[in-house]
């Protein structure tokens, strides 16, 4: 089977949402192989694009003639580093149950604490300790006790939807040893009961972990045969009500096959699947596990999932045998891969009823970040001429290319992401490509080994930047564009079904080989996949079927992934290549907006805005046109009427033919930076209301003085409500309004005539009671 027709399976596992013929379920999980441990509790998880495990290691298994619980203060919470296979520190001893979270940029351990003195395995304390380099953890802090005759064995924790919860495993004698209980936190070290939220009352569950995934809870546990144990899933929406899988689709089972587990009789067989810890990392799910026979050790094994955790779990509810007679007709020229569902997808609905109003943590991530850099490079760099000509892939050879040197461009004007045309409309590749020979592999640049886009993403992961990629759908080497007309009149320019399982591949290059991306963005121009396209024979309209399979892939291979551009945006453009954005923003699109608003009509729900500049005259670089450069005061002008108003600012950076960002452009970027380092640092008084919401908010000055400079926050989180504002000074003994507008959303900045006060007061009202601002801020001229 060829890459491509791979891919096409892919799809149609991906876009075809009709329920398919099962005669008999079977287990997705790819078991991998047993690696000669006895570990049994561990969990594996990513940080900082890096694979480790979790180990909760137990002395005795050192030493010869020793039997379970002895040494065991001794024991240790320690963690591994998967690609070194080394142990990089030991954040707990004296510990045991130990299990890791992830959260904004630290690591979190929880794990029972032994105490002193006391019997092995009567736990009474869960604490946490935390790192933000896997080195330095802080002093452990103990967030639960135990209640009297209580004692704690494994734990697990999770974030949820808005707060963190917490698993813990009691032999508490009201219920069936042992059973799971839940708490909830919103920072980690304060945990608050959920009434009634117990799982296993009546029967034997152990073993746990606990993942949320898209409104539900996912419980691991552990069910006994009797004889033998394997691992089940559970779930539920509310942590109190669970619902399990199938008892015919154990998560986990054993393999009576599998003998000479460690430190036990080589003749036993495995009668146990336990203890099993998942993570997503590099486009797959990574399980561990634990074999063995429940007695003195385990036999650590682990195995893998091509896709996400989310998918994975629905995997064990899916209802089995129901299917259509007859699947989907294809309409028109469609090839059968990309049969179109019957029900329409949840962004066509006409009706506001299910409109999406919220951000998705991606979203939200995107918004957070504000400010981002756009890098145009490529074969266009060296032609100097319109970037729809196809030149020579010889012309290819940045001797000093510097990815570092762009990122740190970046940093200087505060860009927190980057995205970097990984392919523009002539179809030259900056990765070699197994899909076409017109890319790196054929340019004299390091003899044809380079790769443009791993020294790109290597150079943002080394300096803490988020990676974003542009791949154009357009493709003028291959022969299969789109005319560049307005929206709904475009028309399809070469075959593109046959160029499409080329672009999927490429797709599929990226999104595989370069680790975790942030930021996928489609360009809207020449786009052969895009919504209103036409066939230029019959113009009959070529409908969303390919642009859906894109989006799909790119939601199975990279989930944290935002979406600019294509069929089903996460992120729409603002209608301006020069760095302005409308006013008022609303960051939902109504049904019916579409258009207007820079987006298929089908397209419905939250989708924040972006608007993108340009430095130079042209996208890319070109001789002799620093003098084109725009100066630092336009830039600001930008920032002030883009992020100012509620989106996003992409700013374009030009690497020229060596591969380095000329100094011009660099040190107008940096003095980019300064302006807006220097406009927003000494705020006069800053507050907020995230905490108690209110229609109205004073702000008190130490003392008179001159302001003229607004910031205000929105709390997304909650949506975006805010339809009305009015900020008003105490002057001459009364409030007089001095600025207003209409949306806040992520972020709203206005300046007003100055006026000299020692208190501003800001009034706010829109469609909800609770309006909540994450930030009230005022400045004044002499910064």
């Amino acid at each position: 089977m060829s890459s491509f027709q791979r891919i096409a399976c892919i799809v149609f596992f991906l876009y075809c949402h009709q329920p398919m013929a099962q005669t008999t379920w079977q287990n997705p999980i790819q078991k991998q192989e047993r690696l000669g441990s006895p570990l049994v509790e561990t969990s594996p998880f990513v940080f900082k694009e890096k694979l480790y495990l979790l180990e909760n290691y137990q002395r005795f298994w050192d030493i010869p003639g020793a039997k379970p619980g002895d040494h065991f203060q001794e024991d240790e919470v320690r963690i591994r580093d998967l690609a070194t296979n080394e142990i990089v520190s030991v954040p707990l001893k004296n510990h045991a149950f130990g299990t890791v979270l992830t959260w904004e940029d630290r690591v979190y351990v929880f794990a029972g604490y032994y105490g002193e003195g006391k019997p092995w395995r009567k736990i009474t304390e869960i604490v946490v300790t935390s790192s933000a380099d896997l080195n330095e953890w802080t002093k452990p802090e103990t967030i639960l006790r135990a209640n009297p005759e209580e004692y704690f064995f494994n734990t697990a924790v999770c974030r949820g939807k808005n707060d963190f919860i917490l698993l813990y495993e009691t032999n508490d004698p009201r219920w069936t040893p042992f059973t799971f209980r839940y708490l909830r936190s919103n920072d980690l070290k304060n945990w608050r009961d959920i009434p009634n939220a117990v799982y296993g009352k009546g029967k034997y569950v152990g073993g746990p972990a606990l993942y949320y995934e898209k409104g539900w809870y996912y419980t691991l546990y552990l069910k006994s045969l009797k004889p033998g144990y394997e691992t089940h899933i559970s779930r539920s929406q509310d942590l109190i009500h669970w619902e399990d899988a199938p008892e015919d689709r154990p998560f986990v089972t054993f393999d009576p096959g599998h003998k000479n587990i460690p430190l036990i009789d080589p003749s036993i067989a495995e009668s146990n699947a336990s203890d099993v810890e998942l993570c997503y990392f590099k486009g797959q799910t990574v399980l561990y596990f634990t074999g063995s026979d429940q007695t003195t050790a385990g036999d650590l094994q682990w195995a893998t999932f091509p896709g996400t955790p989310e998918e994975l779990f629905v995997h064990f509810f899916d209802e089995a045998g129901t299917i259509d007679a007859e699947p989907p007709k294809p309409q028109g020229n469609w090839l059968p891969v990309l049969l179109a569902p019957k029900k329409p997808a949840k962004g066509i609905d006409s009706s506001s009823e299910n409109l999406q109003v919220l951000p998705t943590p991606q979203q939200l991530g995107y918004q957070e970040r504000q400010l981002g850099a756009f890098i145009h490079f490529g074969l266009a760099t060296y032609a100097e001429a319109d970037m729809m000509i196809v030149p020579e892939a010889v012309r290819f050879n940045p001797a000093q290319l510097n990815a570092e040197q762009w990122v740190k461009t970046a940093q200087s004007f505060g860009a927190k992401h980057i995205v970097l045309t990984a392919k523009h409309h002539n179809g030259f590749c900056l990765w070699p490509t197994k899909t076409t020979d017109y890319s790196v592999k054929n340019s004299p640049w390091k003899g044809g080994s380079g790769d443009v886009v791993a020294e790109f993403v290597n150079a943002c992961r080394k300096y803490g930047m988020k990676v974003g990629l542009y791949l154009s759908g357009g493709d003028t080497h291959f022969g299969c564009t789109s005319s560049p007309d307005p929206q709904g009149e475009r028309v399809i320019r070469g075959d593109v079904h046959r160029y499409f399982p080329v672009f999927l591949e490429q797709l599929r290059e990226l999104l595989t080989g370069y680790g975790e991306i942030s930021y996928l963005w489609f360009d809207g121009a020449y786009d052969p996949f895009g919504w209103d396209v036409t066939n230029p024979v019959t113009g009959i309209p070529l409908g969303t079927s390919y642009g859906d399979a894109i989006q799909a892939m790119v939601r199975h291979l990279q989930p944290k992934a935002v979406i600019m551009g294509g069929t089903k945006p996460d992120v729409r453009w603002s209608g301006s290549e020069q760095g302005w954005a409308p006013y008022p923003l609303d960051n939902v699109v109504k049904p019916g907006e579409g258009l207007a608003k820079w987006v298929g009509p089908q397209n419905a729900g939250y989708i924040p805005a972006e608007a993108n500049l340009h430095t130079r005259s042209t996208w890319f670089w070109r001789a002799n046109s620093d003098h084109t450069l725009k100066d630092s005061s336009y830039l600001m002008k930008a920032y002030l009427e883009s992020i100012g108003r509620g989106a996003n600012l992409l700013v374009n950076m030009t690497p020229d033919d060596s591969g380095r960002i000329p100094e011009a452009e660099v040190k107008l970027l940096e003095k980019f930076g300064t302006s807006i380092l220097s406009t927003f640092a000494n705020p006069l008084a800053v507050t907020s209301s995230k905490m108690h919401p209110t229609s109205e908010i004073t702000l008190s000055l130490t003392q008179r003085t001159a302001v003229d400079l607004l910031e205000l926050e929105e709390v997304l989180e909650k949506g975006q409500h805010i339809r009305q504002y009015t900020l008003e000074a105490w002057l001459d003994g009364h409030w007089q309004p001095v600025a207003s507008g209409e949306t806040i959303g992520r972020k709203r900045i206005q300046y007003f005539a100055p006026v000299t006060t020692d208190r501003l007061r800001l009034r706010v009202s829109g469609d909800s009671p609770n309006l909540a601002l994450e930030r009230f801020a005022v400045y004044g001229p002499d910064f």
